[in-house]
Parts: C-alpha cells; structure tokens; sequence
C-alpha cells in the first residue's frame, strides 16, 4: 500500500533514527498523527509487524489479500 504520505513516512525513519525506533517499537501510534495518514492507512503501517526498516517497508508494499 505505497503511498506518497507512507513513503514520507519511511523515508523520515531512514534518516532518523529516533524516529526509526518509535516506528518499529511501541510507539507507532504516537507518530501516525502527524503524516495525517487515512483510517485504512493507519491500520496497514499498526498491522506491520517488522524489527527492520527493510521488513516494515517490504511488508507494506506486499498486495492486498
């Protein structure tokens, strides 16, 4: 599900590590406001499961089932 604000948001994470860390730990829900991401957005970056940049991105770019 690439889209322009969900590629923002994983380049912020590429060149934050701060930033990176709360996207991939507990924290997700704290910075999704601030990309003003949709509702069926938000639940495709919290359904991610991922320890890495790598895998979060992979993991939103897979098709829908």
């Amino acid at each position: 599900m690439p889209t322009r604000k969900i590629d923002e948001m994983v380049w912020r994470a590429l060149t934050d590590v701060s930033f990176r860390k709360q996207l991939l730990q507990d924290r997700r829900w704290e910075i999704l406001d601030s990309f003003g991401l949709t509702n069926e957005e938000q639940e495709a970056v919290m359904a991610v499961t991922a320890d890495t940049l790598e895998g979060f991105a992979g993991a939103l770019c897979q098709p829908a089932l």
